[in-house]
């Protein structure tokens, strides 16, 4: 019982520094998702897995060490924040979840590594439409993101780029 505890003081202690770090410093780094359904797998998981995790904590506050009185207590109040951070998760997967950067155009093609690219992206709020826009040279990072910094495509180097002004993922039928 002791090592189940201890598993689920970890596992929750890990989790909550992984939703603390995605919604707030982690959205001051240039590294995001390269494919957008990755994007919102992720964000799903953290908001709608935050309040079972905050439940989790329940395994290892409550115990035959303290009073029924303060098992109680402890009980109700993280059941009013599993509740609480339930609603908070709804109110953020509305910034969080459902928009994406999407490339609208393919713009430069680096020579020497040709997953490399200049981009021009539309942040796409999915039913809402489309928002705002930028062009960004994005570097391939571990397959899995890309590192995402915004560039002006009137300094480009045209002796390390190749022009393509190719179609991106948004297809224009």
């Amino acid at each position: 019982m002791k090592t189940l505890r201890g598993t689920f003081f970890w596992v929750t202690t890990v989790f909550f520094f992984i939703v603390a770090f995605s919604l707030t410093i982690g959205q001051l780094f240039p590294i995001e998702f390269a494919d957008w359904k990755y994007s919102h797998t992720y964000y799903d998981i953290v908001l709608q897995g935050f309040p079972v995790a905050v439940l989790l904590t329940l395994a290892y506050t409550m115990g035959k060490h303290r009073t029924v009185k303060q098992n109680i207590r402890i009980a109700v109040l993280t059941s009013i924040g599993a509740v609480a951070s339930f609603f908070l998760s709804v109110l953020l997967m509305f910034s969080y979840g459902f928009g994406a950067w999407v490339n609208y155009e393919i713009v430069y093609e680096s020579k020497e590594n040709p997953r490399e690219v200049i981009s021009h992206q539309l942040w796409d709020n999915g039913a809402f439409g489309y928002g705002s826009q930028r062009t960004v040279k994005l570097t391939p990072f571990l397959g899995l993101w890309n590192i995402a910094v915004e560039t002006d495509t009137a300094t480009v180097n045209k002796m390390e780029w190749h022009f393509l002004k190719r179609e991106g993922d948004i297809k224009i039928p």
